[in-house]
């Protein structure tokens, strides 16, 4: 499918065409992050999310918000609340306050425009969340969380303005970066990892989730003289495996053929 599409599932309220071409400028780092956020083998790991990890989310988190503050309309070159600001007072902040220019000039007006991101799943480098095989748990929160950044951007008021978005729609994303700020701080880190001991879960084990300890059915048990018949491998009940039926039978058939 063509980029403009209806997203799906976590993408299935973006608007998917709008004004706005900042907007798109704004977007681009967060599926940059994205990426490196799915490609991480550290979201593998149950026991949690390192710090070399969390820095790294740290640096693209930095850049989206840059991409935020830019596209503002801020002729007053208000105070925007820098997420720079939140993860470490001393950085300096070099930028220009308006790089792009024309806060203070009359644009023209645009034509709409298709999102440059297809949000349907037919982008492999974007995947929609039921394809993605996720173990660890913070991974799944940080991706949720920055899956409803990406739907947001899309949802804001100055999409029908060809450029720049207002101090409001500004602050608005922002409090989405600083959730994912907050995320990164309280649950990631060497200092938030646990030890996982079973590390095998039962859609890994080789010989199937039934062979997995305390996730396996009731077996069989036969005998010369009795039979007993446990609950079927299938997850069922009242039939018993195959096997067990089987031997039920020739026991039955012995029987009555000494009578």
């Amino acid at each position: 499918m063509p980029e403009g599409d209806p997203g799906q599932e976590q993408f299935a309220r973006a608007v998917t065409r709008f004004r706005n071409k900042f907007i798109m400028a704004a977007m681009a780092p967060l599926f940059t992050m994205r990426s490196e956020l799915i490609g991480d083998d550290e979201f593998k790991t149950r026991g949690g999310i390192d710090t070399t990890t969390r820095n790294h989310l740290l640096q693209h988190l930095i850049h989206a918000d840059k991409h935020r503050r830019h596209i503002t309309y801020n002729p007053d070159e208000a105070d925007l609340n820098y997420i720079e600001t939140a993860i470490d007072p001393k950085m300096p902040i070099t930028e220009l306050a308006r790089p792009f220019g024309g806060d203070e000039v009359q644009g023209a007006a645009g034509g709409e425009l298709n999102l440059m991101w297809a949000l349907d799943g037919s982008d492999v480098n974007i995947p929609l969340a039921s394809k993605l095989n996720f173990r660890s748990q913070q991974s799944k929160i940080l991706l949720g969380a920055l899956d409803a950044a990406i739907v947001d951007w899309t949802r804001i008021e100055s999409r029908h303005s060809t450029r720049h978005i207002t101090v409001f729609d500004s602050l608005r994303m922002h409090s989405h970066y600083q959730q994912f700020l907050s995320l990164l701080a309280g649950f990631s880190g060497d200092a938030n990892r646990v030890d996982i001991a079973s590390g095998v879960l039962p859609s890994e084990e080789p010989r199937g989730p039934l062979d997995s300890p305390n996730f396996r059915d009731e077996q069989a048990v036969s005998g010369n003289n009795n039979t007993y018949v446990g609950a079927s491998q299938d997850g069922g009940s009242g039939g018993g495996s195959a096997s067990a039926q089987a031997a039920n039978s020739n026991t039955n058939s012995t029987q009555n053929w000494l009578n």
